[in-house]
């Protein structure tokens, strides 16, 4: 600590460049902290919630668009270690217009076991009983409700494309806790579509006791199905949303491969800072060094510099990333990517790994500046003439 007024004269000796080589750093890192997060809202880990390693989806084996024999259900019940079932069926209707901002997800699915398939979504007792009781109501989630401003009470009518007829619903409930953008309402609404007629459904959501039981009971309902007309994949919850992420192609290789080429850049960047800054002092290190400094304490001296712009650029980066993902949240509410918006937020995980992105960047960017200053002989350094 004694010498942290010197590490910090020193950083700040040439103004312009340390503040220019902050400014790349907190850029690079907003461009982390907004990636890493946007990442986390396509693959569906922000709406996992806390019980999302204990939940499996069913679906057909050659995919979403073929349906599955609701007489699944009991069998699939029959499993040790499966808690609860639920058949869900994506409705996938027009609420207002096709423009992208009203596009939400729209569930028909089983009120009575939806409490245990969601138990870490918090909804009020009253108003689970009320959409439970009555066959055209639905629950929404909190950012939903903030979205449209709708009140318990209202209806709304959504226009069927995916299943051919229109819903007339009343809200009764509102649902807090993990991805609050989607509706749920009753599947007996659906028994007069072409869907319940045929007694048929898009997929099976089911919840097991432990994370430990998934691998097990995904491999007894892919046995259990697999010579029948209708065979099934089971898979974790996070591998299902996972589906979607890999419709628009190996996005997490592209996110990955531009978070890298960017912290790259911006090592050389201060390890040019760091270099030019060592170089320009090369006399005064050896005065240090005659007045008793180690090579040891020119080391820590030099390094300490870079590290301490690069932790100043990352706690900037952090500051800036919330209202720059802000901004562009609310810009993706009005894009083709609406539904993610709602699931975007930037973690604690993704803020701790974006500063130790910034002290990696500090240490590795000082550590070659740093050895040479410190092997600087003495005699060496007084007679450079900078």
């Amino acid at each position: 600590m004694k010498f942290f007024r010197l590490v910090w004269k020193n950083v700040f000796r040439k103004k312009t460049r340390a503040f220019l080589t902050i400014g790349s750093i907190v850029l690079v890192l907003v461009l982390i902290v907004v990636l890493v997060s946007l990442l986390n809202a396509l693959s569906g880990d922000a709406a996992l919630g806390t019980l999302g390693a204990t939940r499996i989806v069913v679906q057909h084996a050659t995919g979403l668009a073929n349906f599955m024999p609701l007489a699944y259900r009991q069998k699939i019940e029959q499993v040790p270690g499966v808690i609860a079932v639920a058949p869900e069926i994506w409705f996938g209707g027009t609420y207002i217009d096709q423009r992208a901002q009203n596009f939400f997800g729209q569930l028909s699915t089983d009120p009575e076991v939806w409490p245990v398939l969601n138990a870490d979504v918090e909804i009020p007792a009253d108003q689970l009983k009320a959409w439970q009781s009555e066959r055209d109501a639905f629950i929404a989630g909190q950012q939903l409700i903030d979205r449209y401003h709708w009140k318990l009470g209202d209806r709304i009518q959504i226009k069927g494309s995916y299943v051919l007829m229109d819903l007339d619903l009343v809200l009764r409930g509102i649902y807090k806790g993990r991805d609050e953008s989607n509706i749920f309402f009753h599947n007996k609404y659906l028994e007069n579509s072409w869907a319940g007629r045929s007694s048929t459904t898009g997929i099976f959501f089911l919840r097991v006791k432990t994370p430990d039981d998934v691998p097990r009971v995904t491999e007894a309902i892919n046995s259990m199905f697999e010579n029948s007309d209708a065979p099934v994949k089971a898979m974790p919850e996070k591998e299902f949303n996972l589906q979607f992420l890999e419709m628009m192609g190996n996005v997490k290789m592209l996110v990955r491969s531009i978070s890298i080429i960017v912290l790259l850049t911006v090592v050389l960047i201060t390890a040019n800072t760091m270099a030019m800054s060592a170089r320009e002092r090369v006399t005064e290190i050896a005065v240090i060094r005659a007045l008793g400094f180690r090579q040891g304490q020119v080391l820590a001296l030099i390094l300490a510099e870079a590290m301490v712009l690069a932790i100043l650029g990352g706690i900037a980066g952090v500051a800036f990333a919330f209202p720059f993902t802000a901004v562009l949240v609310e810009g993706m509410k009005h894009s083709p990517v609406a539904t993610f918006a709602y699931n975007f937020r930037v973690s604690a995980t993704t803020i701790l790994m974006a500063l130790a992105a910034s002290v990696a960047i500090g240490t590795i960017a000082g550590f070659v500046p740093a050895i040479r200053s410190s092997r600087v002989r003495i005699v060496d350094g007084l007679r450079k003439v900078v």
